[in-house]
């Protein structure tokens, strides 16, 4: 489970995905999401994956960075679209709840409301700082250069 932010701009790590992986992410942050409002008690859900650095990173000892999450996907979810993918009208209204229960969280004063700090991890790396976007850029190539299909995105290298 990943965040592929190339970038603190959401619309430019968006638009850097490919579209497999831009679909993917969309499903893997409303799962991210998801996991944090449960074990807050916002939503009835799985808290099993709350011991993924990626999600205990969003979860962030309680005072979870939701709302930047949500923007990440939402922009995920436009560029997605803008490429011609889909989404099924229950996946849409899924992803609006989401919000309405993430602003019910802000209203509580549980969420954060800071940006999510870049966050890299991979095998045994894990950084804490800008160098985080670097190397999903770099992770990100070396995984097209390893795809059987050519990504398609907005990157030309």
């Amino acid at each position: 489970m990943q965040i592929f932010r190339i970038s603190e701009d959401h619309e430019i790590s968006a638009k850097f995905l490919d579209n497999r992986r831009l679909s993917k992410q969309v499903l893997e942050l409303y799962q991210i999401i998801n996991v944090c409002l449960a074990k807050l008690g916002y939503i009835k859900g799985d808290t099993r994956y709350l011991n993924h650095p990626i999600v205990k990173h969003v979860f962030n000892n309680g005072q979870p960075y939701l709302l930047d999450a949500y923007q990440i996907l939402l922009e995920m979810d436009k560029e997605h679209k803008r490429r011609g993918g889909k989404r099924s009208l229950e996946f849409e209204h899924k992803i609006q709840t989401m919000g309405e229960v993430i602003n019910l969280g802000l209203q509580d004063g549980v969420l954060s409301n800071e940006k999510l700090p870049p966050f890299y991890v991979y095998g045994d790396c894990k950084l804490l700082s800008d160098k985080a976007y670097l190397e999903y850029q770099k992770l990100l190539y070396l995984k097209w250069s390893q795809d059987n299909i050519a990504p398609r995105c907005n990157v030309r290298r």
